[in-house]
Parts: C-alpha cells; sequence; structure tokens
C-alpha cells in the first residue's frame, strides 16, 4: 500500500539497490512470476512516511564503501578495502561480482556518479553539515575498481562521512536519484 504523503524516491531507493553476493530463493511474486536461486525478481516498495526514519530505510536498502560492524569497528562492504595514500588522499579497492537490483554490474562509475550527485546540493545530509565531504573534494576513478578520494585537508572524519554515503546504480540518478518530484529537489523534503 501506498500513502500519498510518502516521499517518492523510497521506492526507487530499492530498485537502486545493491544485492552483494547471491540473494533470494525460489519465491514467487506476483510482480516477478517465478525466480529462480539468485534471481531478484520484482520491486519492493518500502513506505514509511515518517521524516525521521528515511536514514534506516536508505541504510536497509542501499550499500556504502564501507559500514560500521556490531563492535564499532569501520569494515569494508562494496569496498573490499583501502588505503591512506597520503593525509588528505584515500584509496578505495572496489568489490567484485556485486550486481545492482536492475541487473547493471557494480564499478567504480557507479561510485563516482553517486558521489558527483550528491555534492551537488548545499546539505546532503539532513542529520548535519558533518556528514557533508568539503566541496573542494575530488574523486578520481583509477580504473574499473579503484576510486580515488583527494581531500583539500586532512579530514579525520571522512570514514564516517563514507558510511552515509550512499551508492546508486544509472537507472537509479536517471531516474530522479532522490530528487523529490514536487520540490525538484533532494534537500529539505526528508
Amino acid at each position: 500500500m501506498k500513502r500519498a504523503n510518502a516521499p517518492p524516491w523510497l521506492g526507487l531507493v530499492v530498485a537502486g539497490s545493491l544485492a552483494v553476493g547471491a540473494c533470494g530463493g525460489s519465491e514467487k511474486s506476483a510482480d516477478a512470476g517465478a525466480m529462480t536461486d539468485g534471481e531478484a525478481g520484482g520491486t519492493v516498495v518500502v513506505v514509511d512516511p515518517s521524516p525521521l526514519n528515511w536514514l534506516s530505510v536508505t541504510w536497509s536498502t542501499m550499500e556504502e564503501l564501507v559500514r560500521v560492524d556490531k563492535d564499532g569497528k569501520t569494515v569494508p562492504t562494496l569496498a573490499e578495502s583501502w588505503d591512506w595514500k597520503d593525509p588528505k588522499t584515500i584509496e578505495f579497492r572496489l568489490r567484485r561480482g556485486v550486481t545492482f537490483q536492475d541487473g547493471e554490474p557494480f564499478t567504480a562509475k557507479n561510485v563516482k556518479r553517486s558521489f558527483d550527485e550528491v555534492q551537488r546540493w548545499k546539505n546532503p545530509h539532513p542529520p548535519g553539515s558533518f556528514l557533508n565531504f568539503d566541496q573542494k573534494t575530488q574523486l578520481a576513478v583509477v580504473d574499473d575498481h579503484t576510486v580515488r578520494f583527494t581531500f583539500p585537508a586532512p579530514d579525520a572524519a571522512a570514514l564516517m562521512k563514507f558510511r552515509g554515503m550512499h551508492i546508486g546504480s544509472t537507472k537509479f540518478w536517471d531516474t530522479n536519484g532522490f530528487v523529490d518530484r514536487e520540490s525538484g529537489t533532494a534537500e529539505s523534503h526528508w
């Protein structure tokens, strides 16, 4: 059931989410028909009209380069590993074999597109600007599975910020990403 006041991007979040490893079972869906092991099908629409719960919905339907484990340690998720090249430069080696729900393979270009899209916003993170990357931060695609971020100054909170950097597929961003259709912006509609 879709509520009229639910943000329209919530359904797109799921469509742009990543499936890490094989998922799914031999279940049937009215939208997708019969599915086989490892095959994604149908669209899950998450409806949570509370403006306070957007983050838990996004963290449950999208992936980031890193997450925090049960012990509070930062661990790689879409990244296989990272290496600080110097105090202002971090390089991520990306996980191979990851596919978005829409079938697009995950590569460095998805990280670049997601970063570039969010960097256009004045305040991309509703919890606070402390999660925003400096506007002068640069992201270089080294190869299909490596990206390098260069900050204008050392950033002790960088790994925490990567925890809030959700990676979307090309289709996710091409169909408005997080942008609210009514306001035409991704800001201030959470």
